[in-house]
């Protein structure tokens, strides 16, 4: 399991070793994503969040997920779950649906 004080500092040859969402799809694993404040468990598919966050590595995955429920960042926990076949029956999992992009105005008052 990776460390989760890990703040994204390290050699370059100890990052290149550190397994990646596409290492993970490529070995049929999945995504699971666990709040250690709350105990909620998501499931996801290695390629859903490649889309939203390209390909890193599972320690720089820890903080870019929010918990539902409390709001918290700190207490994430990710790990990449290898499922056998007899688990996979009434596994739930979270699909990507869409992507959507929301579109803030920002004013300021200027004087003429």
């Amino acid at each position: 399991m990776p460390s989760v004080e890990y703040k994204g500092f390290a050699h370059p040859r100890v990052e290149a070793r550190i397994p990646r969402l596409t290492d993970a799809h490529m070995l049929g694993q999945y995504v699971k994503i666990t709040c250690r404040l709350c105990k909620i468990t998501r499931t996801y598919r290695p390629l859903d969040i490649i889309k939203l966050v390209g390909d890193v590595h599972v320690l720089k995955l820890q903080h870019r997920f929010r918990c539902e429920k409390c709001m918290r960042k700190d207490y994430m926990e990710v790990e990449f779950k290898s499922v056998m076949g007899s688990e996979i029956v009434g596994m739930q999992i979270r699909e990507l649906v869409e992507i959507r992009m929301v579109k803030k105005p920002i004013w300021r008052d200027r004087k003429l």
